[in-house]
């Protein structure tokens, strides 16, 4: 474990026995609330005492909607500030992060043979921190500190086979059919999104060879129990990382006993679309995510989604890499999206020809697959303008799997450019609600934008950039958007607000720059919006 700075001024924290916060002359400050007592012991035992706001949310707060879980961490931060304000400064933040400040010094001395258990009296009211500190505890033992091995162990050496493997496992009893038809839908859907996403093999209800998985670089372990009890299904996902099965992560899910519902609604997809992205999250906390493609292709998506050009030249040197091999249509796809990103974001018109050659090429490696069809979608209407082509292949995605979001994203998108607004605004919905927890959700936001703008519905398409804009400061085409739909409101105030902000990532934006016939806001002049920006 690394060690900071020490300092005869600064707060001490001991992590060693009873978990305790101490002021420089001794007093014990060690927060009262579990929650806040929690957030100060997962910085004090991490990396580099510190954390991802989503990290600490998926342990803390496991079972609210992400954007409660984040209020609920603003409000704990803001609590911790207040108490530990300065000179016993306790932690620092930004949007994206959370860390123990330098002065803090944290006692991490190691076990010995006669006790002194970790985060003793640490008890945050969370399931999935409960399953966390137990298996933090199981590995910390005795032997553990005499005989160190890197976490990685044995997956540090590539492996023949490699990549990463997903099993499935339902524990659904054979008494309750209910509950296995609900299981077998849910695993359905599990199974075929981490495929589509880049997934080296799948087993759903079967075991694979142990010979696989001792060649393979990444192992998760999906977990369903479930039951139903007064006409509501009830399930608990738990996901376990390689041949140690360290928890990774937990999850519920609550619904009425419809098979329909269970399959066809938003629900489930939603709460697959949340579980994917706190799994690999987890996995990137405490292993190498080079090694996984998946999460590779993760991260890059991530990246590409808010492009600036760095953004886009680190997504691309990581998926050159993947273009062969299992991994290779998926791979294939986001690198067409990166080329997406570079003709319309940075007017490189080269861009075009290479974005179709990559698309194509995923396509005829996997036709079958919902994000390859929805990229090579977008592609084809905004780089090649081939709109036949564009809306045959948003159908493919959506044959493929209606509830992909970004089958739906595309589908949208084609419907907007049809002219079947309601149609169109429909389907953003739907995928909006599909995306809920995944990284990049302020893409599907941002969606919701656009459509409300063809409605006419420029309040609510305020109110989508104003969302987009949050769950992402740093994503441009939220803040143009932003701009012009304050416009839009008549809000001159928030327009030149929101101006301010995108200068800082546009240098020498002005708000003027959106009536340029080159300045991506393609739905503005779609529609005829621009026009109406200055006359409001």
């Amino acid at each position: 474990m690394k060690s900071l700075p020490s300092s005869t001024s600064g707060i001490a924290i001991t992590v060693r026995g009873r978990f305790a916060v101490r002021a420089p002359d001794g007093r014990d400050l060690t927060p009262a609330n579990r929650k806040e007592r929690g957030i100060v012991a997962l910085l004090a035992v991490s990396a580099d005492r510190r954390r991802s706001r989503r990290w600490l949310e998926s342990l803390l707060w496991s079972e609210s909607p992400p954007e409660k879980a984040s209020a609920s961490l603003r409000r704990a931060l803001t609590n911790l500030r207040a108490k530990f304000a300065e000179p016993l400064k306790l932690l620092e933040s930004n949007r994206h992060e959370v860390w123990l400040s330098e002065t803090v010094r944290v006692d991490s001395a190691a076990r010995t043979a006669t006790g002194g258990e970790l985060l003793d009296l640490v008890d945050a009211p969370d399931p999935a921190f409960d399953e966390w500190l137990r298996d933090f505890r199981a590995a910390d033992t005795p032997e553990t500190h005499k005989q160190p091995e890197p976490l990685t162990g044995m997956f540090d050496q590539p492996q023949i086979g490699g990549g990463t493997v997903i099993v499935i496992r339902s524990n659904a009893p054979q008494s309750d059919p209910q509950s296995s038809l609900f299981e077998a839908i849910l695993v359905d859907i599990l199974a075929s999104r981490f495929a589509t996403e880049g997934a080296s093999e799948v087993y759903a209800g079967i075991e694979p060879d142990p010979d696989r998985l001792g060649q393979a670089e990444t192992i998760i372990h999906l977990e369903l129990i479930s039951m139903v009890e007064g006409g509501q299904w009830m399930v608990h996902l738990r996901a376990l990382a390689d041949r140690e099965r360290r928890f990774l992560w937990s999850g519920r899910l609550k619904l009425p006993c419809d098979a329909a519902r269970v399959s066809d609604g938003v629900d489930s997809h939603a709460f697959v679309s949340r579980a994917l992205t706190q799994i690999l999250l987890r996995y990137h906390a405490f292993r190498s995510a080079d090694k996984s493609p998946l999460l590779v292709m993760q991260r890059a998506a991530s990246m590409l989604y808010d492009p600036n050009r760095d953004r886009v030249d680190r997504a691309e040197a990581d998926l050159l890499d993947l273009s062969s091999g299992d991994t290779a249509p998926v791979a294939l796809a986001w690198r067409g999206f990166a080329q997406l990103a570079r003709r319309l974001e940075f007017g490189d018109d080269s861009a075009a020809a290479e974005a179709e050659s990559l698309t194509n090429d995923a396509l005829a490696r996997q036709p079958g697959n919902a994000l390859v069809a929805a990229i090579a979608s977008r592609v084809a209407l905004d780089v090649t303008g081939d709109f036949d082509r564009a809306r045959y292949l948003a159908k493919g995605a959506l044959y493929c799997d209606d509830r992909n979001p970004y089958a739906l994203q595309a589908a949208a998108r084609i419907e907007m450019i049809r002219g079947e607004i309601d149609d169109a605004h429909t389907l953003a919905q739907i995928s909006r609600a599909t995306a809920q927890g995944m990284q990049h959700v302020f893409a599907w936001d941002f969606e919701l934008c656009l459509t409300s703008l063809a409605k006419g519905d420029f309040e609510a398409a305020l109110i989508a950039a104003k969302t987009a804009h949050q769950n992402n400061p740093s994503h441009r085409a939220s803040l143009r958007y932003l701009v012009a739909t304050s416009l839009l409101v008549g809000d001159t105030a928030g327009a030149q607000a929101a101006a301010a902000r995108l200068a800082k990532l546009e240098p020498g934006f002005q708000i003027s720059d959106l009536s340029n016939p080159d300045y991506p806001v393609l739905t503005l002049r779609h529609f005829g919006l621009v026009e109406r920006l200055h006359s409001q």
